[in-house]
């Protein structure tokens, strides 16, 4: 597992609002059982008027997503199965609206 890998979400009855997270937590936690996720959930279900810093959007696999660091929850490990890709490129705006969850900034 690393950071900023994405898995399809383990819950059946969320995928289709929320098909996929990202893992967001520190590679130097990898021995941890969980990782700290955030939602990649559908545009189509989101307002217009999200706040681009607290909610960057992110193209996968064709689909417009918005990230939800402030739903972040952890997962355990042997729950997310096998990453699809990775979202490094998309880093610096995933870790900044974390940031802006925790901080307000």
């Amino acid at each position: 597992m690393a950071q900023f890998d994405v898995y399809p979400n383990p819950s059946k009855l969320q995928r289709a609002d929320i098909p996929c997270m990202v893992d967001i937590q520190s590679d130097l936690l990898s021995a941890l059982p969980t990782r700290l996720m955030v939602p990649l959930a559908s545009r189509k279900h989101m307002l217009a008027a999200l706040p681009r810093a607290l909610c960057p959007p992110v193209q996968w696999e064709g689909h417009s997503l918005v990230a939800l660091p402030h739903m972040a929850a952890a997962f355990r490990v042997k729950d997310l199965g096998t990453s699809q890709g990775n979202l490094r490129s998309k880093a610096s705006e995933l870790v900044g609206a974390l940031d802006a969850v925790i901080s307000g900034v």
